[in-house]
């Protein structure tokens, strides 16, 4: 998948009343103005872009300020694209450096090896694997002896302390050349070229000058579009996706090879995992003035993993996708720094999850399904946590992938929006404290049709199911091939839990050999598990109706 991955669970870890919808702010503050900047009136006068505020100047002022401090003794490098642009005399490229480095911070290379609790790398590489299955046996094999290992964000090359100013200035100028002179750019925006075009990497792959060779690989298409006098820009923008798109295949070895490939290894390996696809897209997309967004779900809600997909866009930076699966979140990468964002928002001394700790990221889900707000009652929340998360089932665990503020509840206690959040999906809520996800809540699921119902278990214990399957079929949102169902086996032995009180709770078990499979005196309101003895505990949550599972 998508984003940038810090941390990914070899193992599940077991995390252990509605009330009408509250009004939910969220206040940014924004950074007061510097002084010595220079004359902010008169710069915001010669700004190409329209309707521009001279508030945006001071806090662009006060980012810039912010990001050369945070370059240390890359500082020069970074003043050096500044000054060029500067001295100019092209106002939109001026405007155009100022707003890479105001937005720069966050941005880099992450390096992501498998490690120990400690930090010690185990030595893994996903490629000296042939297959998926044989890469995932030797990380069983490395759990034994390591119970704690994980994905671990083991480097990050921040472009504030090792961007060079050449390579910032050939990415400006590439941008800049596309731009304005090929026929189809015209229409563009300066507004929509800055965020979809100008911007010099895709996520967090090593940085890399990609934009000529993209182009070159381009020639031939754009002569053609040329000849053809095309002009519409997403139409255009398809053509390009469908001639990259095939330049990396999608290669399921890649869920464990989270590191996001640049441009050269992409070339010369030619296969990748989503993020890796999307990236090479917008890689060359951008080249020729053709825009697309980067969209992800952090963790799918309906079935395991995660996923980026491209967006073609029109003229005016407008453009969704379909959904390749059920998705409860919906985000839009953006290079710009979002002041509304968690990562903006909490105080230094806050941990959040660590999907929601970036600032460089917006909320889309509107723009791609039905949504319902939600307001839940929580429980009381540990000392000083002013947020709290939902989250949902994904590889075996509860995974965050939305927040909220924790508000007083009109009739006493606590309780806490969440905005926007995807239909016929079962949620969780919970709280991070001390690096750590917990419950703050009962489960419940949205229908279809956006009721929400609670799911605690307290009903009367007078369901029955008879267990059939452990997971249904579900798309591969990868790769569109429909895995078949996980059906109970009569060798197998199984484990059915409860979702009662914070926890998991094993309420029965049907050894191999018994001829039934099937339990009696469950509270219809429940939340159920059933796990086959030694599986992976990657088996799907289901509630029951008229005896029978419905899959979450």
């Amino acid at each position: 998948m998508p984003g940038t991955i810090d941390d990914m669970r070899l193992s599940p870890a077991n995390l252990g009343g509605l009330v009408a919808p509250l009004p939910l702010v969220l206040a940014a503050t924004a950074p007061a103005s510097m002084p010595g900047t220079g004359d902010v009136d008169k710069r915001a006068e010669n700004a190409r872009i329209e309707n521009v505020r001279i508030e945006d100047v001071r806090i662009e002022d006060v980012r810039i300020e912010d990001a050369l401090r945070k370059a240390g003794s890359n500082r020069a490098e970074i003043e050096r694209f500044l000054s060029t642009y500067d001295a100019s005399g092209d106002p939109e490229k001026r405007d155009s450096a100022r707003w890479l480095v105001a937005n720069m911070d966050g941005h880099g290379f992450a390096r992501i090896e498998l490690c120990d609790r400690d930090g010690k790398e185990l030595g893994f590489n996903a490629l000296t694997f042939a297959s998926l299955g044989e890469a995932q046996a030797r990380l069983a094999e490395i759990e034994k002896s390591h119970p704690t290992a994980d994905f671990r964000k083991v480097e990050f090359l921040s472009d504030l302390e090792y961007a060079r100013a050449d390579t910032l200035s050939a990415h400006l100028e590439g941008a800049f050349d596309a731009w304005r002179s090929l026929p189809w750019a015209k229409s563009i925006s300066y507004d929509a070229f800055r965020e979809h075009i100008l911007p010099y990497r895709g996520s967090n792959e090593p940085l890399e000058p990609w934009r000529a060779p993209a182009a070159k690989r381009l020639e031939p298409l754009v002569r053609e579009m040329r000849d053809a006098g095309l002009v519409d820009v997403r139409a255009v923008g398809e053509k390009v996706r469908a001639t990259v798109h095939p330049w990396v295949a999608f290669s399921d070895l890649y869920y464990v090879h989270p590191t996001d490939q640049g441009w050269t290894e992409m070339c010369e390996e030619e296969r990748g995992r989503c993020e890796d696809i999307t990236n090479m897209v917008s890689f060359g997309m951008r080249s020729v003035a053709t825009m697309c967004a980067s969209d992800y779900t952090p963790w799918w809600a309906a079935s395991d993993n995660n996923h980026a997909w491209e967006v073609v866009l029109d003229e005016k930076g407008h453009g969704r996708a379909g959904l390749s699966g059920r998705a409860a979140k919906v985000y839009r990468k953006t290079f710009a720094h979002q002041q509304t964002s968690l990562g903006a928002i909490k105080r230094d001394e806050e941990t959040v999850p660590r999907w929601l700790a970036g600032t460089h990221y917006i909320d889309v889900t509107a723009q791609y399904q039905p949504v319902s707000d939600v307001t839940v009652m929580i429980a009381e929340p540990p000392e000083g946590q002013r947020f709290a998360y939902v989250a949902v089932f994904n590889g075996g665990a509860w995974r965050p992938i939305h927040w909220g503020r924790i508000e007083d509840a009109p009739m006493g206690g606590k309780c806490v929006r969440f905005d926007a959040i995807g239909r016929n999906i079962c949620y969780v809520p919970m709280f991070h404290a001390a690096g750590n996800d917990v419950p703050a809540g009962a489960p419940f699921a949205i229908d279809a049709d956006g009721i929400v119902h609670e799911l605690s278990a307290k009903g009367a214990a007078e369901a029955s199911l008879t267990a059939s399957t452990t997971k249904p079929d579900i798309q591969d949102p990868d790769t569109g091939r429909i895995k078949a169902r996980t059906v109970v086996k009569p060798d197998a032995s199984y484990e059915l839990f409860v979702w009662r009180n914070g926890a998991w709770s094993s309420i029965g078990r049907r050894e191999k050999g018994e001829e039934t499979r099937a339990f009696d005196g469950l509270a219809p309101d429940g939340l159920y598990w059933l796990v086959e003895d030694g599986s992976s505990r990657l088996e799907r949550i289901f509630t029951i109706d008229s005896g029978g599972q419905v899959f979450w």
